[in-house]
């Protein structure tokens, strides 16, 4: 077991340092993925909807 590698823990940085996207990112940590997918799953059926929509009226 000496010879293993363990990952080493990533030192979080100061939020000074992280960039726009990081930023943004860090506020959605805490989300379970779950919630993000429906999210995401309703948003891409919005969007199917809005663009049959468009199609039939024309």
């Amino acid at each position: 077991m000496d010879g293993e590698k363990q990952p080493q823990k990533r030192e979080r940085r100061d939020k000074s340092e992280l960039n726009a996207f990081e930023n943004l990112y860090e506020n959605f940590r805490n989300v379970p993925l779950k919630y993000l997918d429906i999210f995401i799953g309703l948003c891409v059926a919005a969007l199917v909807l809005v663009i049959a929509l468009g199609v039939m009226n024309r």
